[in-house]
């Protein structure tokens, strides 16, 4: 049979053949393998290596190791031989497995006939020519746009066991829309080449309840903490504290309206170094102390009509909740006026 590599996909159908998201520790254990469909890992909490085989110019095998940091995704060719190794604890990785194929035996709606996808056309025209001119048969690309929500969305829409022809269609969707996000990645990469932008705001989100200092992210990502303070500042249009304070008022305020924790410890529990901060902080950003913010959630639960109801929201810069946490992926926190149910609303 042969080999169909991700450059050879031509007006091919991709299925998908597998996928999850799962924890690891390094007790796992993988063997050497390969196989006909393509693979996509994708770090989202933690760092992980790939040992990959190949063959040298003179058809000698030789053995490297890649490692995934946190916030990258490492594509994989079809029949490359590779393994996963986890090097950490808790690692968490979403997966994905595409197989090509000609035919349309595995669609059962025959979805193709509906809106047909040429890869081969998009390789041309977008960024993923990158994923076809590989010639180490793997690449790895930091998440610089929605590479980890689409991730999700697929890998939910695939775990959908209701199966319709909408469905189906909207399996279809999710693929094309992961690809394309790769492609954006790979544009802003090219563009712009500050990745480690990705990695400072996960570093802030893992760290946001202990002491964040600038020597200690600049070493998180291995630049000199002038540049990135520089480089943070020109490419967000405000500074890493800033961000950092940000994002404690927006978790203070999950917290202020979901539970009855004290809001003292709400602020030890969120990061802030003193109440007297997390005060001054929630003055200058929603324009009143934390304790008035739970007076305000209080009204709205038991009337809306009440003269002193006034909705509270905190407008975050999109690319800060980018991450891989549900309460991390609205740009804004506010109450649903049209119901008594709590949630959030991304606007």
């Amino acid at each position: 049979m042969k080999e169909i590599h991700f450059r050879d996909i031509g007006n091919r159908e991709l299925n998908l053949m597998a996928c999850y998201i799962k924890r690891f520790s390094p007790s796992f254990y993988m063997g050497t393998h390969n196989h006909p469909y393509f693979e996509l890992m994708y770090a989202a909490d933690g760092n992980f290596n790939v040992e990959i085989v190949r063959r040298d110019a003179e058809g000698r095998e030789e053995i490297f190791t890649v490692t995934v940091h946190q916030g990258e995704l490492i594509f994989l060719d079809s029949y490359l031989f590779h393994r996963l190794q986890i090097i950490e604890e808790n690692v968490v990785i979403y997966n994905v497995e595409l197989l090509p194929q000609m035919d349309s035996r595995n669609d059962t709606f025959d979805t193709g006939t509906l809106f047909a996808i040429s890869y081969a056309a998009l390789m041309e025209r977008t960024n993923l020519k990158a994923l076809a001119d590989t010639q180490d048969g793997y690449l790895v690309i930091p998440n610089l746009s929605k590479i980890d929500l689409s991730l999700r969305e697929l890998i939910y829409a695939m775990m959908n066991t209701n199966q319709r022809l909408e469905d189906a269609c909207c399996l279809r969707a999710h693929i094309l829309m992961l690809f394309m996000e790769i492609s954006k990645s790979l544009a802003l990469y090219e563009q712009s080449g500050i990745h480690y932008i990705k990695k400072i705001q996960l570093y802030i989100k893992h760290h946001l309840n202990q002491k964040i200092s600038l020597d200690d992210i600049a070493a998180a990502v291995g630049y000199h903490k002038s540049y990135v303070a520089a480089q943070f500042k020109s490419f967000t249009g405000k500074t890493i504290m800033q961000t950092v304070n940000e994002m404690r008022v927006s978790k203070s305020l999950l917290m202020l309206r979901d539970t009855g924790t004290p809001v003292a410890e709400i602020a030890r529990q969120v990061g802030f170094p003193s109440y007297a901060q997390m005060v001054h902080e929630f003055n200058k950003l929603v324009g009143m102390p934390p304790n008035a913010c739970r007076k305000v959630f209080q009204n709205d639960e038991l009337d809306y009509d009440n003269p002193q109801y006034s909705s509270i929201a905190i407008r975050i810069s999109e690319e800060d909740f980018l991450l891989d946490e549900t309460s991390f992926t609205h740009a804004y926190y506010k109450k649903n006026l049209k119901s008594k149910s709590k949630e959030l609303l991304n606007y």
